[in-house]
């Protein structure tokens, strides 16, 4: 991954993509997936996907999910 210098505002999300990609190599979400299996039929989402997303969400700042709506609407809608 190439790292370029910029001089825009840093928010919460700066480096969420370098912290996911260290976790998928990891091989986090695979051995999260193996261990509680598959979701019933009509699940839309793996574990792994919610664990990800919630895992996003608090290296975010957040520490709920209506963090997102409440604290971070504002970074989202830039």
């Amino acid at each position: 991954m190439k790292i370029t210098y910029s001089s825009d505002t840093i928010n919460s999300f700066g480096g969420i993509n370098f912290a996911d990609k260290i976790i998928r190599e990891a091989s986090i979400y695979d051995t999260i997936d193996q261990t509680l299996g598959i979701r019933g039929v009509k699940a839309q989402y793996s574990y792994s996907d919610l664990f990800r997303s919630y895992l996003m969400l608090v290296l975010c700042g957040g520490e709920c999910a209506e963090d997102i709506t409440e604290h971070l609407r504002s970074e989202l809608n830039q």
